[in-house]
């Protein structure tokens, strides 16, 4: 049993029930009010949610297709997160390279 009285969402009751419940109370947290709506989560940029407590990388994934099915955009995304991993698997392969021409091994490149 629920001592709470309902909340409502936003002008739209259906923008926020779409949301997880984890997702929808962080954002409200955030904003500091009882109810959002995709036009205020829009306005906000990508660092601002990535600070915010109880977001994280799966978080922000979930809001942003969230933000995509209301016909929103995030602003202020990062390099996508392949760009890193291929920034981190060309520094592995360059140590791999090092390390084989350290121990006399000749490496060629493919082309």
């Amino acid at each position: 049993m629920n001592d709470c009285p309902p909340v409502p969402e936003s002008a739209d009751p259906g923008a926020a029930a779409h949301l997880p419940t984890r997702q929808r109370n962080a954002l409200r947290l955030l904003l500091d009010k009882p109810s959002i709506s995709p036009e205020e989560i829009a306005r906000l940029d990508y660092r601002a949610l990535e600070r915010a407590p109880g977001v994280g990388k799966t978080s922000i994934a979930i809001i942003r297709a969230w933000l995509n099915a209301h016909g929103y955009e995030l602003s202020g995304l990062p390099a996508g997160a392949s760009s890193l991993r291929e920034r981190q698997r060309k520094r592995k392969l360059e140590r791999a390279i090092d390390y084989l021409r350290w121990h006399g091994y000749e490496v060629r490149r493919a082309r």
